[in-house]
């Protein structure tokens, strides 16, 4: 019985397709009519939730089967291999017709003539007053009518049709009644076809009322026909555009590849069920890229190929053999469009079977080579989506149907997908160690600029000692710094030393400034008990610049009062926090001491910048604080640095 709209939502069984027409406000009697502005992405989600979601069963639309009953027609054939005969020939000239009894579409160059045979049917056919002609798809068929004198011809060929085709599946058929029968009983059909036809032609009619029920709707049967298409569309769509995102993104050749070698698989297998890509493909000269497709799916797959594993490097025999095959495709690819174009129909059929055969021994032959010589892991996804794609297609090859493939193809896809990922990866972990590599070279480069300047001030003090005519304080400061000398040039090649180390040098380095300026200033160095400093590394004399920042340019231009340098160490929130604190003069004050420039402590410079490259892009990882103390008269008091460095 008929069902409404409330029974179809109450059922605890129904047709998926009719609640499909729901969704789409197009519902009567669980028949869906097509709508060529439905949008497939759309459609695709749609269907994606009904079929994989719901738990309903599918039931049979039985009155559209009913609609649809056809009466075959008796049929012969006539090879025209002139291509010369026209129907005012056919008429005049008793030619021989032969019955259909196996498949007689063997000869792509020849024109076929078809005698249907009426007369059995005559008293049929005066019960309706419009019949319509069914057959199978056809590139180019023309119907022959005989009214009086006049020979009507109405075209229904996939690329000669009178009317714009609406259906998916079905041809709209060829209208014609009783009057138009030559002699009473025959109709003629003429017919070029540029693919071979699989199955021996066989010709229906059924009253042309009823031809809609092929044209314009669509049962849940012929929608599970078209769904893989959509599936398909639907998720390599997406697919294809997340890989040109991303091949925009990081210029990387093998994604834009990969996502023509999924756009072309698209066209090849979705590009004949999708309402949009039909229109499109829906023409002599626009479905030879439909056909075609086929090759550019081998071709982009071995460019994509030969870039992901990088076998101009990493498998030089291989990559020669790539090149072979890619020029070899091309090649095929042009003799294919010139066949196509000048009608050599059964020349463009050879080349594709020539190409599937080629590519069938070069998958076998490449895999296998991998298999026993591969280098890395990128290897794995290769072999293993080329095998489950090949197996699609030899499946779709012998079989005909073009699920097994695009259901490789899908399984290939998403494994190609992980591998790719997998490749990002590892271009990233390379690109982070040659970053790592360059930053440690940076860091050495800062350091060898700030131990001549430590050098340098060393040996001015011991001038000035020298000067002072204080050889004693002079030896002694001399045997002091060619230890500390010592030290720091065997540690120079290191980048990070332990924080023990690093005080150890500050330690050196203050008794050195104190015997330069006669014990005239007071230090004290302050290591929290819960700091392990043996197990604390910071960059080799990262503390020294600040330290001596504080005495030169805060303590020695104090002119009264004690002169103290503090330096306190302890952890606070995963970091080492270094505090160097002097009573000395502070930055603004006039009686600071400048180097010869008038700058402030090149060393210091030096230090901030190999802070920065520590952060390693990271803000606010490795910090460094200057502040300014004062009284309260607004008075400077000194200055206090403190270092902040990452401790994991």
């Amino acid at each position: 019985m008929p069902y409404s709209i409330n029974n179809v939502l109450n059922t605890k069984k129904y047709n998926k397709a009719a609640f499909l027409l729901l969704v789409t406000k197009r519902f009567d009697l669980f028949k869906i009519k097509f709508n060529s502005t439905v949008n497939p992405l759309l459609l695709t989600w749609v269907f994606f939730v009904l079929w994989f979601i719901s738990p309903l069963q599918l039931i049979t639309a039985q009155q559209i089967s009913d609609d649809r009953e056809v009466t075959m027609i008796q049929s012969s054939y006539l090879k025209d291999e002139s291509n010369l005969l026209e129907i005012e020939d056919i008429l005049q000239h008793d030619y021989s017709f032969t019955p259909f009894t196996t498949n007689p579409i063997d000869n792509l160059h020849a024109t076929y003539w078809i005698r249907l045979d009426l007369k059995k049917d005559r008293e049929t056919l005066c019960t309706q007053k419009q019949w319509s002609l069914r057959s199978p798809s056809l590139s180019e068929a023309t119907l022959f009518s005989e009214y009086g004198d006049e020979i009507e011809e109405y075209k229904f060929g996939k690329f000669n049709s009178t009317e714009k085709q609406s259906s998916l599946l079905y041809n709209n058929g060829a209208p014609f009644d009783k009057e138009g029968l030559f002699f009473d009983r025959y109709l003629y059909v003429k017919i070029k076809t540029y693919f071979p036809v699989a199955q021996p032609l066989k010709f229906h009619y059924l009253p042309n009322v009823s031809n809609r029920f092929y044209t314009d709707y669509y049962t849940d049967m012929d929608l599970r026909t078209i769904a893989p298409s959509l599936y398909y569309l639907g998720a390599c769509s997406m697919i294809c555009i997340m890989f040109l995102v991303i091949y925009f993104t990081i210029l990387k050749t093998e994604f834009l590849f990969y996502s023509l070698y999924v756009l072309f698989s698209i066209i090849y297998l979705a590009g004949n069920n999708v309402p949009e890509l039909y229109i499109f493909f829906n023409s002599k000269y626009t479905f030879w890229i439909n056909v075609i497709s086929q090759i550019f799916i081998n071709l982009f797959y071995l460019i994509f190929a030969k870039l992901y594993l990088n076998t101009k490097k990493n498998y030089t025999f291989l990559n020669s053999i790539i090149n072979i095959v890619i020029a070899v495709l091309i090649v095929l690819i042009i003799l294919h469009f010139i066949a196509y174009f000048l009608s050599y129909y059964q020349f463009q059929d050879q080349i594709l079977d020539a190409q599937r055969g080629f590519m069938t021994i070069w998958g076998l032959f490449s895999m296998t080579y991998l298999a026993f010589k591969y280098k890395d892991s990128l290897v794995i996804f290769i072999v293993l989506g080329s095998f489950i794609y090949m197996i699609g297609a030899l499946a779709y090859l012998f079989s005909g149907d073009k699920n097994y493939m695009m259901t490789g193809l899908i399984i290939e896809i998403l494994i190609f997908s992980l591998g790719l990922g997998y490749k990002i990866k590892l271009d990233y972990m390379d690109r982070l160690n040659l970053q790592k590599e360059v930053f440690s070279k940076e860091i050495v480069a800062k350091q060898a600029q700030m131990n001549p300047h430590f050098i340098f001030n060393s040996l001015s003090s011991i001038q000035h000692l020298i000067i002072q005519n204080d050889k004693m304080s002079a030896l002694n400061y001399l045997s002091k710094f060619s230890k500390l000398t010592r030290n720091v040039l065997e540690s120079s090649h290191l980048t990070t030393v332990t924080l023990d180390e690093e005080i150890s040098v500050i330690k050196s380095y203050l008794e050195l400034e104190s015997l330069r300026f006669d014990s005239s200033f007071q230090y004290r160095i302050n290591v929290a008990e819960n700091l392990d400093t043996e197990n604390v590394n910071i960059p080799l004399m990262l503390v020294q610049p600040f330290v001596e920042n504080a005495l030169i340019h805060g303590l020695i231009g104090k002119k009264e009062g004690k002169k103290e340098v503090e330096i306190r160490i302890y952890n606070k929130d995963g970091f080492c926090v270094i505090e160097v604190e002097d009573n000395g003069v502070g930055r603004h004050n006039k009686n600071r001491v400048l180097n010869k420039t008038g700058q402030k402590s090149r060393g210091m410079q030096i230090t901030q910048k190999r802070l920065q490259l520590l952060n390693n892009g990271q803000p606010n990882k490795n910090t460094v604080e200057i502040v300014d103390k004062y009284d309260a008269n607004s008075q400077s008091k000194g200055t206090k640095v403190i270092l902040k460095i990452h401790n994991p």
